[in-house]
């Protein structure tokens, strides 16, 4: 029994010396690799990675999966995403990333009844006409990620808060002033306030349905709840049935079923997916309704992935990627 106890003990102190060891570098990564990675990144503008930047970049890859990466002729899906991010300069992601223009793009390619209803639109907080909006509402900044702000209660928002966290977003360059520097397709957009109708169920957001397709075709998917809150997910493949594929990461254990309307979820996801070699689509499915919420060519940016198990999906998905080196003309 002692002995048990003493090896809990030793178990506890590992852990506890581990996730100290884990604190200090993540400090150290974010004091100084960081800020070197985006000094680089505004020196090299929009011309792809060279040399010294793909090695600060891959000590941040390092980092994350603890392998040095080959970034150069990339094998593994990580690979193939952070070589997307340093090399592919894709006129066609400026237009993706940015949450505004790319509901034009989706109204093109699928129609515009798969749209989120867009309440209002602009450059200024200071405009937002609050006062005609309904009781719950999203705002959002178009030219990055987690620049959202859901309202179910309009009569508790507090409204100066609001716009002066709008301001902030607004003077924000997510690529030259994020992480590393590495996401290009955000540089390039010119920044937006837009509110969107909430399509949640009472006052929780919808769950979220993460494709990912290559060569057009959906292969896997996550589907994540409460991401605003208590973050969960579960990880399907393109019938729909379950993976066990969230190590790392909270897997949601709650009852869950196939939407009515999955097919069309799916068809919508490959006909958005079309002219790509790889890209996320993100959907909502709202009673009979399926709405498109993005389009991202970075999913997990320079971060792990959320909820799926990579050290499985790695060399899997990479081998689904056939990279193609894009020559579009540049979009107006």
């Amino acid at each position: 029994m002692l002995c048990r106890i003493g090896d809990r003990q030793n178990e506890m102190a590992k852990n506890s010396s581990q996730e100290l060891i884990k604190k200090i570098e993540n400090r150290l990564f974010k004091l100084l690799l960081w800020p070197a990675c985006r000094a680089y990144a505004r020196h090299l503008g929009d011309r792809p990675a060279d040399a010294r930047y793909r090695f600060l970049c891959s000590l941040q890859f390092w980092k994350v999966y603890r392998f040095w990466p080959d970034l150069v002729e990339p094998c593994l899906f990580s690979e193939k995403l952070w070589s997307r991010m340093l090399y592919v300069r894709d006129p066609l992601f400026t237009l993706i990333c940015d949450k505004l223009r790319v509901r034009e793009y989706a109204a093109k390619k699928v129609g515009g009844e798969c749209l989120i209803p867009l309440l209002w639109s602009g450059e200024e907080p200071k405009d937002i006409p609050f006062d005609n909006l309904p009781s719950q509402f999203v705002i959002k900044a178009n030219h990055g990620c987690g620049y959202n702000i859901i309202v179910t209660d309009k009569a508790q928002l507090d409204q100066p808060s609001a716009r002066y966290l709008l301001k902030k977003w607004l003077h924000e360059n997510f690529c030259s002033d994020k992480y590393i520097g590495s996401e290009w397709g955000y540089k390039n957009i010119k920044p937006f306030i837009t509110i969107e109708a909430f399509i949640g169920d009472e006052d929780k957001p919808p769950a979220d349905y993460k494709f990912y397709c290559f060569s057009g075709r959906v292969e896997v998917l996550t589907l994540h709840f409460g991401r605003f809150e208590r973050h969960e997910t579960k990880a399907f493949d393109r019938n729909f049935n379950p993976l066990d594929l969230s190590r790392g990461f909270r897997q949601y254990e709650g009852k869950y079923h196939q939407p009515q309307n999955y097919d069309a979820m799916v068809n919508l996801a490959e006909s958005m997916a079309e002219d790509f070699d790889f890209i996320r689509v993100d959907l909502y499915s709202s009673g009979n309704n399926v709405f498109f919420g993005e389009l991202t060519p970075y999913p997990a940016g320079v971060s792990s992935f959320h909820g799926l198990d990579m050290t499985i999906l790695d060399p899997i998905l990479g081998e689904k990627w056939k990279m193609t080196r894009y020559n579009r003309p540049a979009l107006q």
